[in-house]
């Protein structure tokens, strides 16, 4: 719907967690609802990306790829001594000049 209302020209920035990321490593067995998709204690939903899903999504309804990288940091907790590794894919896409 968002390629509808959106100004030729208009950018859409897409951030969300990506595969692997710690998140989801750290999700205990029966929280699976399908492949990459987890029901957390509170009721709500969360899915893992992958770089190829997000271009299809946003490809396959017409808007051009600017930018598609996977942000990978390191977040150390000093405090507790916890090293947690995040995976983020960020993109960008543009909807054609021409639409």
């Amino acid at each position: 719907n968002i390629f509808k209302y959106l100004k030729p020209g208009g950018q859409v920035f897409f951030r969300d967690y990506g595969r692997y990321d710690m998140a989801q490593l750290r999700f205990k067995k029966g929280k699976c609802i399908q492949d990459n998709f987890y029901v957390r204690g509170d009721g709500t939903r969360c899915y893992f990306f992958t770089q190829q899903e997000i271009e299809d999504i946003f490809t396959r309804e017409g808007f051009n790829q600017t930018q598609n990288i996977v942000d990978r940091r390191l977040q150390v907790n000093r405090g507790k001594k916890l090293k947690m590794y995040r995976v983020w894919i960020q993109a960008k896409f543009m909807k054609p000049q021409d639409s």
